[in-house]
């Protein structure tokens, strides 16, 4: 409940002799789906239904929680579409009320998309590409469409759709879901009105992709700075999360097309379709959010009661959050360092926000590790299949 995988991970390891054959099988249904197996642990779903048929209410909401992430990790549309009308219509009491709005908005979503096939994508070859920057700074990567124009889009970890505007919509001639009228709710709680579109088949370097799903959102809402800086869309998680395997410098993104990375700990889970670091504090490990669309990593409430010894007597300043569709301000605290431990690696980050009072709307994370955080080391190994992140 608490998303400290990396603590259940150690703890299935260390001590799994602990625990009865029912609870193995219910943390083992939980830790296939955050390493990105989930196939896996739908597979331990049936079994367990099989097995112990009186679950309590709690159990099966979990089962049915952990359904729907697998689901939305293999775009099944038409699963994601019947179990999403189950989570909703019986287990609103069990999900958090921000949680559950966005909940329906997406079961809207998946009615559009209940009959497309899911995402497909194959590697030709390897793929290497030379990073662009926009103007803020971010990672672009040109995808080309059937028709030949290309865009680009943002790389970013945080996006758990693919996003484009209408106008770049047009170039690469998407085609559209008629009347299909959503709403997403971004990183600052606000709902934008959105379509959807579908890219029959769409290329980077030597990937192939078919039948990707866009979010359409008015080029308004990714306009800044009086039409100065456009973002024309991003590549979200159902895209990079087939990458299998990226390895990326501030110069280049290759991606293998058959991965390198051997078994390890797994130190990067995915719930549902974000990504959860486990990141170490003065000897505690503690679950963070992973947003490469960040510049900076900042902190939230829960590490601030951590160690409030070392932050509260610290002079009051804000932080402002801003993402699409609006910003918000909330009381921080600055202090001069903060020191994290993963992957091995210390990360020393100067003057990093901490949050006294959080706004965000999952109150059970520590902080969002940004593109600061990552940029210390000039390669860094991510692997989707291998559920981890590596630095050389």
């Amino acid at each position: 409940m608490h998303d400290k995988y990396g603590n259940l991970n150690e703890e299935l390891t260390v001590n799994r002799g602990k625990y009865n054959e029912e609870s193995l099988l219910f943390y083992d249904i939980i830790l296939n789906s955050v390493i990105n197996k989930p196939w896996l642990s739908n597979d331990l779903i049936v079994k367990f239904r099989k097995q112990f048929t009186s679950a309590n209410d709690t159990v099966n909401y979990y089962l049915t929680q952990t359904a729907y992430n697998n689901y939305v990790k293999l775009c099944d549309y038409r699963k994601l579409y019947e179990i999403g009308g189950t989570l909703v219509g019986k287990y609103q009491a069990y999900v958090d009320s921000s949680d559950y709005i966005e909940l329906k908005d997406d079961q809207i979503r998946y009615g559009f998309l209940e009959k497309e096939k899911p995402i497909e994508l194959t590697k030709l070859a390897d793929t290497k590409v030379k990073i662009k920057k926009d103007l803020a700074g971010y990672t672009l990567l040109s995808l080309k469409s059937s028709n030949d124009s290309t865009v680009d889009f943002i790389f970013d970890t945080g996006a758990n759709v693919n996003a484009i505007i209408e106008s770049a919509a047009r170039k690469l001639n998407l085609r559209i879901i008629p009347n299909s009228i959503i709403h997403v709710m971004g990183a600052t709680g606000a709902r934008n009105e959105a379509h959807i579109g579908i890219a029959d088949k769409i290329t980077l370097n030597n990937m192939e992709m078919h039948n990707v799903e866009f979010v359409i959102f008015a080029d308004s809402l990714f306009t800044f700075a009086g039409g100065k800086y456009i973002i024309n869309g991003t590549i979200g998680f159902p895209i990079f999360s087939r990458f299998e395997e990226i390895t990326y410098t501030d110069s280049t993104l290759f991606v293998p097309k058959t991965p390198t990375l051997k078994p390890g700990e797994p130190n990067m889970f995915i719930k549902l379709d974000d990504y959860i670091l486990s990141v170490g504090y003065k000897g505690k490990k503690y679950p963070f959010f992973f947003d490469t669309g960040n510049m900076n990593t900042f902190f939230m409430s829960e590490f601030y009661k951590t160690d409030t010894t070392s932050f509260s007597p610290l002079k009051d300043t804000v932080l402002t959050f801003a993402g699409v569709g609006g910003s918000s301000k909330i009381k921080a605290k600055q202090p001069a360092e903060v020191i994290l431990n993963f992957a091995g690696r210390d990360f020393r980050l100067i003057k990093p926000f901490v949050e006294v009072e959080s706004e965000h709307r999952n109150k059970f994370l520590y902080g969002s590790i940004g593109k600061d955080f990552m940029g210390m080391y000039r390669t860094r190994i991510m692997s989707f299949r291998e559920a981890r992140i590596e630095f050389e």
